[in-house]
C-alpha cells in the first residue's frame, strides 16, 4: 500500500515535527516553510521590496564574482539552499547564501554555504527569528559568516565566526549609510549599504 506524505499549509503554523516528518511533508504551495527547534514556522512570501533587496545583493555578489574569479561556486537563493541542523532540530531556508569553492559537506552530503544572509521582515517575531535564533542555529551549523540585513533600521550586521580554546561565538560590525560593507570572507567587496535599497517600491534608495 503506498505511503500518504503528510501534507502541510498554513494551519499548521505553530506544530510540532521531526526533521524526518519535515523532510518528507508535502508544502501547500505560496508560503515559505521552516523548521525551528521541532516547531514548523509558516510565513507569507515577502513582498516585492524584498525580493529587491535580494536581487540587489545577490547582483553586487555576482559582480565580486567576476573581478575575484576562482573564489566563488556559487550564489544560492532560498529556493535552493537548505540548511538542516540535527543538533537543533532545525530546516532552514537563507535568503541568500554563498558557497565557496572549498566547501563543507554537511546532512545529506549537501553543499553547505560559508555566508548566509538574511533579509528582515516586518514584525518582532521575523526580526527574534534572524536576530536571535538564525544567529544561533548557524553557528551551531558551522556557517563562518552571518549577514542580517534590516530594512526598517537601514542597517547591515555582518556576524564573523570565532573560535577560541574550543569556544566558538561571533564578533559583530554594524555597518550603515554609504558604508561599505566588510566581509572576512570577500576582501574588496565593493557593495555600500545604501546600493541595498536601490529601486525599492517606496523610492527610498538614498540614505
Amino acid at each position: 500500500m503506498a505511503t500518504v506524505n503528510l501534507r502541510i499549509g498554513p494551519a499548521d503554523n505553530g506544530r510540532r515535527m521531526t526533521l524526518e516528518e519535515f523532510r518528507e511533508a508535502e508544502e501547500q504551495p505560496g508560503y515559505l516553510y521552516e523548521l525551528a527547534r521541532g516547531v514548523l514556522e509558516v510565513t507569507e512570501v515577502p513582498g516585492d521590496d524584498h525580493g529587491q533587496i535580494v536581487d540587489n545583493l545577490h547582483e553586487a555578489f555576482s559582480k565580486y564574482r567576476s573581478v575575484h574569479p576562482g573564489l566563488i561556486r556559487r550564489i544560492g537563493h532560498g529556493s535552493d539552499i537548505r540548511l538542516i541542523i540535527p543538533e537543533l532540530e532545525s530546516d532552514r531556508h537563507p535568503d541568500l547564501a554563498v558557497v565557496f569553492r572549498n566547501i563543507t559537506r554537511m546532512h545529506r552530503d549537501r553543499q553547505r554555504p560559508d555566508l548566509v544572509v538574511e533579509i528582515v521582515s516586518h514584525g518582532r517575531q521575523a526580526k527574534q527569528r534572524d536576530y536571535e535564533e538564525k544567529r544561533e542555529e548557524y553557528l551551531e551549523l558551522g556557517i563562518r559568516e552571518y549577514w542580517i540585513v534590516d530594512p526598517e533600521e537601514r542597517h547591515v550586521v555582518v556576524l564573523n565566526r570565532i573560535e577560541d580554546q574550543g569556544q566558538v561565538s561571533w564578533s559583530e560590525c554594524l555597518f550603515t549609510g554609504a558604508e561599505r560593507i566588510q566581509s572576512a570572507l570577500l576582501p574588496g567587496f565593493q557593495a555600500a549599504v545604501s546600493d541595498l535599497w536601490f529601486d525599492l517600491n517606496h523610492g527610498e534608495d538614498e540614505e
